[in-house]
């Protein structure tokens, strides 16, 4: 059965058409023919695997990694079309759930689109005992496939991988079934994260990857061990972290820590944030997602004071930390969550709201919250553009949408990251 892609919707799947019937599919540029095979045919919408490309785009290229499909589908686009791409799936999104036009938005892209990546993760598979670093296959649970280099990290983490697949199958290790590795952009060191499927292994583990330090520039490695009921963390050798640089400030990084993938493309967004916050001296700030404290840190220096609320203990712990290494003062740390610390925070008139949310969004709480006691301004980072547009809808209540924002963090994924500024509305005034 042929198709024509119509486009490519958030989070990547393609759009054609069969008979006025929308048909979604894996594979397919927008204007290109393919031939697909449906396997789920619902009543408003069939499911279908691309089984050829038959009349392909000029902006179709050929993909890097052989295993693209399972992490970085877009890699068959050329990066113009992937950046058009998703400024129109941002704009879809946001004008269908806010109702209104939106799109004239600036969008940055990536300095590097590849190697760009600071982290990554591989399970580990063995076959007549030989260990190989895999990725699940796109939507299932059962298959997967083999990753031998990928292009989105730099070389040198691709060399660290090498050696480190080496010594699992060399030594071997046996109860190793997982890998993940960040890497300091700005020093060049990583830090290995191991898990283990038992605890029988982890002295032989930590002095095999002993190896590793010196070749490969490892700052540490820490274990991740599996008791029959839970992981537990235990520092293999070296240190638990490492530190990144950017942005004017240096940033103690955990095993577990979150922080921004490219670190390349953090700068712009750091500007653009401070820009929207218009911060001074007389100005306090809440961070409600504040992590290791990466926006919040950033603007301690131009305003008066900050509340940063985390609910995470290791965070917690990174985060007062970079306090320190960074010689901050005017910035406090609330452990919990944003839900709990928020109707205080308000008494204290902060006059913006940082949010910068995991993919499910803000709780409706603090929507609501927000909008029964407005700030002059909510900055709204975002990684999922659904949910940030159903939050947007409910801020719309008591705020003015006036800027938005997106910065391609993610090359040749289908992922997004929107910034949205929010005015506090004011009182219309009826003239007598």
């Amino acid at each position: 059965m042929l198709i024509h892609i119509e486009k490519i919707v958030y989070p990547g799947r393609r759009l054609g058409l069969i008979e006025g019937k929308v048909v979604f599919t894996d594979r397919g540029l927008p204007g290109e023919t393919v031939e697909v095979e449906v396997f789920k045919d619902r009543r408003t919408y069939s499911e279908a695997r691309t089984l050829r490309i038959v009349e392909p785009s000029p902006a179709r290229v050929e993909p890097r990694c052989a295993h693209y499909l399972a992490c970085s589908p877009y890699q068959d686009m050329d990066y113009g079309l992937e950046i058009e791409v998703k400024r129109t799936q941002v704009a879809e999104i946001l004008t269908r759930e806010l109702k209104r036009p939106i799109k004239d938005f600036a969008l940055t892209p990536s300095p590097l689109v590849w190697g760009y990546r600071n982290k990554i993760g591989l399970r580990v598979l063995r076959d007549d005992g030989q260990a190989r670093f895999v990725y699940h296959e796109p939507g299932e649970q059962a298959s997967f496939v083999a990753v031998d280099r990928c292009h989105l990290v730099p070389d040198r983490v691709n060399d660290l991988l090498a050696g480190l697949l080496r010594t699992i199958n060399d030594v071997p290790l046996l109860t190793v079934d997982g890998v993940e590795i960040r890497t300091s952009a700005s020093s060049g060191e990583s830090l290995l994260l191991c898990s283990l499927a038992s605890e029988a292994e982890t002295a032989a583990t930590a002095a095999a990857l002993k190896g590793l330090k010196r070749e490969f520039g490892l700052a540490g490695a820490v274990a991740s061990i599996f008791d029959g009921k839970h992981y537990r963390d235990e520092k293999l050798f070296g240190r638990d972290f490492i530190e990144e640089k950017t942005g004017g400030l240096v940033f103690r990084i955990g095993a577990r820590s979150f922080f921004q993938t490219n670190v390349g493309i953090l700068e712009s967004v750091f500007e653009d944030v401070a820009a929207a916050a218009g911060a001074t001296s007389e100005t306090v700030i809440a961070d409600l997602y504040c992590g290791l404290g990466t926006f919040g840190l950033f603007l301690a220096k131009r305003s008066r004071e900050v509340f940063g609320v985390e609910p995470d203990a290791d965070n917690v712990d990174f985060l007062k930390k970079n306090l320190e290494l960074n010689g901050i003062g005017n910035f406090a740390v609330c452990e919990g969550t944003a839900e709990e610390w928020l109707p205080e925070i308000l008494e204290r008139e902060p006059a913006v709201v940082i949010l910068d949310p995991p993919r499910r969004g803000v709780d409706p709480s603090i929507v609501h919250d927000l909008v029964d006691d407005p700030v002059p301004r909510v900055i709204y980072l975002s990684c999922n553009p659904t949910t940030l547009a159903r939050d947007l809808k409910g801020f719309l209540e008591g705020y003015d949408l006036v800027d938005v924002r997106v910065y391609d963090f993610f090359p040749h994924t289908p992922h997004i990251e929107t910034l949205a500024v929010l005015e506090q509305r004011k009182p219309d005034i009826i003239s007598i």
